[in-house]
């Protein structure tokens, strides 16, 4: 996976050990202008992972759609509280260490007009996305062994997770964290690359308006499981830092490609960046991401299944899905609610 990027250095002036109340007060500086810039990325990054006109974020819609409890098979429900806390996982991408990687976003995987590769350009970007994404499922599922005991019932730890950065991590909180991770990369894949964009006459292809592959629904080469490349064609923009007409001069941008918010409160929505306002490119994107992350979610109850056993797989599932123990029979016929807010 892509490191981490770092912001800047210390310079080398020699300076006096600082006492324990400057060094709080430097760590308390540090994270406050970590976050500030944080907020001031985001926007621009991804999904945007806080409310949007009209409703929630965009990052809660899409799961939303994707889990609440109005499908017949129980094993895609999630409670209120579970997507609450889901949310939350799924903010952390856009305002911690990882906003400015990569892999996190499935960002700087670009392509010359002529499909070669430009300059800079890390040609096994997309591949490291889908592998962020296997690692962090693989360790939420290593993670969901705290959940329960042998027997299936639930353990005592149900610590709240939000922001916690202090106190000593829970099973449930590393579930959340990694599964969150997986989601938001899955997700931000449809605003960020081509795969759903309706295709461009072939003379107004640009290196700002790159090819469209006219995909609809989840991309397949995300849930293979071996180490094919991509699929021809297959691009998303490329992300440094702001301007990015310095930072990635030459190359397709983010910008160029991204579709992460939307206009208004309209139905169906309208995409407010460039990309996102043509041909429904918008819509289509949030509709693939929200296939994306049911297929995810299906995928990784059974893999809690086969892993743990049906008692514990299911049991397992239950508890990270925030349901009643009453709703986690052995069979479909255990019928979710209506609505998400009856839980």
């Amino acid at each position: 996976m892509g490191g981490e990027r770092r912001l800047g250095r210390t310079g080398t002036r020699r300076l006096e050990r600082p006492g324990p109340q400057e060094r709080w007060l430097w760590l308390a500086f540090s994270l406050a202008a970590w976050l500030a810039l944080a907020l001031a990325v985001q926007p621009a990054r991804a999904f945007t992972p806080f409310a949007v006109e009209g409703g929630a974020s965009e990052h809660r819609r899409i799961t939303d759609a994707a889990l609440a409890c109005r499908w017949a098979d129980p094993t895609a429900c999630w409670s209120a509280g579970g997507l609450d806390r889901l949310e939350v996982a799924l903010k952390r991408p856009d305002i911690t260490a990882v906003t400015l990687t990569d892999a996190a976003h499935c960002d700087s995987g670009d392509l010359a007009p002529d499909g070669t590769l430009p300059r800079g350009r890390d040609p096994a970007a997309l591949e490291t996305c889908r592998d962020w994404i296997r690692e962090n499922l693989n360790l939420a599922l290593a993670a969901a062994e705290g959940l329960v005991d042998a027997r299936g019932a639930p353990v005592q730890d149900m610590q709240d997770c939000a922001w916690r950065v202090l106190r000593p991590r829970t099973a449930l909180c590393d579930v959340d964290f990694h599964l969150g991770r997986a989601l938001h990369a899955a997700q931000d894949f449809y605003s960020h690359t081509n795969w759903v964009d309706q295709p461009v006459k072939p003379g107004d292809v640009t290196i700002h308006n790159p090819q469209g592959l006219g995909g609809s629904g989840p991309i397949d080469w995300l849930a293979a499981e071996g180490d094919e490349p991509p699929p021809p064609g297959l691009m998303s923009g490329c992300f440094v830092f702001f301007p990015e007409a310095l930072f990635c001069h030459g190359r397709t941008r983010h910008a160029d490609l991204s579709k992460d918010s939307r206009s208004g409160p309209e139905t169906p929505p309208v995409g407010a960046t460039p990309r996102g306002a043509v041909e429904g490119n918008f819509p289509r994107a949030i509709d693939a991401a929200t296939g994306e992350t049911a297929r995810i979610w299906t995928g990784f109850h059974a893999r809690l299944v086969t892993t743990y056993g049906e008692a514990r797989g299911r049991a397992m599932s239950c508890r990270v899905r925030g349901l009643p123990p009453s709703m986690c029979g052995s069979g479909p016929s255990v019928a979710p609610s209506s609505t998400s807010g009856a839980l």
